[in-house]
């Protein structure tokens, strides 16, 4: 879980191994114990289209979602999600390109997760299963295409390895592993893993395709 305010660098990686973007991003505490985190993307090809992007998510003292909203390609593409009702048992996802615009009401629950094109989601997913090495967590999620930003219904587990020592571009260190795996229509994806620290920061993240990111820079 997030000790202090934490900022870095994210370096993206197609599966040839070409760099595709570079993520500058913050995660602070608010005065009121909420969480909002940014970030700032530039992605160049082969990215399927080269732009500029940013980020934000803002979840409560209890890391509920209130909402999470993405900007990009100069203004022509934007997502936002937000939860909704008395009881936060809906939520509405919008996905608009320059005129078109799509919106997508769907039923919530405070253990849905998002994700994106971003080790942030994930950092996110990390705090919010607070799993202890051998424990796994099963959940719905809606994925956000790169490219854009349609959700789609995935089932995920989050599985704990034991914690082991791992080569970053800070040294070797002893950081969390986990591993992913997404189903879909029925149909089981291979396996992603990633290394994090105590904070859930991810310094690695292997994708089952050979994309991924990796941390080149922190505050701490």
């Amino acid at each position: 879980m997030l000790s202090t305010n934490r900022k870095g660098i994210y370096q993206a990686f197609a599966p040839s191994g070409d760099v595709i973007a570079d993520e500058r991003w913050q995660a602070i505490r608010l005065p009121d114990g909420s969480i909002q985190i940014d970030n700032e993307t530039v992605r160049v090809a082969p990215f399927d289209e080269p732009r500029s992007d940013s980020m934000t998510i803002l979840l409560d003292p209890q890391l509920r979602l209130i909402e999470f909203t993405i900007h990009g390609l100069f203004g022509a593409r934007e997502s936002r999600i937000c939860v909704l009702g008395e009881h936060r048992d809906r939520a509405t996802i919008c996905w608009r390109h320059k005129a078109e615009i799509h919106e997508k009401h769907v039923a919530w629950r405070e253990d849905i997760e998002i994700g994106w094109t971003t080790p942030l989601c994930t950092m996110v997913a990390v705090w919010r299963s607070r799993l202890q090495p051998g424990q796994a967590r099963t959940f719905d999620a809606f994925l956000l295409d790169a490219v854009t930003f349609k959700p789609t219904a995935v089932r995920q587990t989050y599985r704990r390895q034991p914690d082991e020592r791992y080569v970053t571009r800070f040294g070797e260190m002893t950081l969390q592993h986990y591993e992913i795996e997404t189903a879909h229509d029925g149909q089981m994806q291979r396996a992603a893993h990633f290394w994090c620290d105590d904070d859930g920061v991810l310094y690695d993240f292997i994708a089952a395709d050979g994309a991924r990111f990796q941390l080149t820079a922190m505050n701490v």
